[in-house]
């Protein structure tokens, strides 16, 4: 079992007072404070450790049902971070260039997933004839959107699991053949003049996320695109990331094996989900 605790040593004693300090009934019994090792908490740490304490007896409290532990565990703060993936700088004139690609997503990802973080530094060209928008959101032909499409034979090449693709943006446009739906996220502030920081969220609750959740079925992808339209205009990124922030199935890593079964965990907080 992993070591999750530690006993710090007993500080040496600062105590100068001379012999009329010492115990003649022999040294003192040793204290020992106990604390966390930093280095392995983690919130997944954390889960596994209350799962298997709520689930044995602690008299005078009894053992807790599974039910009770999976809704404690359901809540936003146990969510563990399945998913990190980044994108290297790039410029799109007129066109949609993937960044970031999830995919192919088993069933039981898309059931266990709850959030959805995009993270992006990015600007547009700078300028437009269009003056009374600059400085706002109005009239910015630059922007990112999220995709829902289906696997085509790039993406099967994949394991099928969440991954990180720093994706090759040279294998042409993007095929919006297997296209479900666009998402807008975030337009660049028009005729910026420096690079801006954008935060958008996806969790439950949002219009997008249940319908970007009811949209992927086995197999399918989620895709994020840098997009611009018309010739003079150039989304610039400097960087971008996604997150993705899942209820915890208990297993000793983040992620469920590919075409392995659910656990009883899984199995269970499906069925209050439905």
């Amino acid at each position: 079992m992993r070591k999750w605790f530690r006993r710090d040593k007993e500080p040496p004693s600062n105590n100068n007072n001379g012999p009329s300090s010492s115990n003649s009934s022999g040294p003192a019994p040793s204290t020992h404070s106990l604390s966390f090792s930093s280095a392995h908490w983690t919130t997944k740490a954390a889960n596994l450790t209350v799962a298997c304490c709520l689930s044995r007896p602690s008299p005078p409290r009894p053992a807790l049902p599974l039910e009770i532990i999976l809704q404690i565990l359901a809540h936003p703060t146990r969510w563990v971070q399945t998913h990190h993936a980044a994108s290297p700088p790039m410029r799109v004139r007129d066109a949609q260039r993937p960044m970031i690609l999830l995919g192919p997503l088993t069933a039981e990802q898309v059931t266990r997933m709850r959030r959805i973080v995009f993270r992006v530094r990015s600007k547009d060209q700078g300028y437009s004839w269009d003056r009374q928008n600059h400085g706002t959101f109005a009239g910015s032909w630059t922007w990112f959107e999220a995709i829902v499409r289906k696997a085509d034979e790039h993406d099967r090449d994949a394991r099928a699991t969440l991954m990180d693709v720093t994706m090759e943006l040279h294998r042409g446009p993007p095929n919006d053949e297997h296209v479900k739906k666009r998402f807008e996220l975030q337009r660049n502030r028009h005729a910026g003049t420096r690079l801006e920081d954008y935060e958008v969220m996806l969790s439950e609750g949002d219009e997008r996320m249940t319908e970007i959740k009811d949209l992927l079925r086995e197999g399918d992808v989620f895709e994020v695109r840098a997009c611009a339209a018309f010739p003079a205009w150039e989304n610039q990124v400097d960087h971008a990331e996604v997150e993705v922030w899942s209820l915890d199935n208990l297993d000793e890593s983040n992620e469920a094996r590919p075409g392995s079964q659910a656990t009883r965990a899984d199995k269970s907080l499906e069925r209050s989900s439905s």
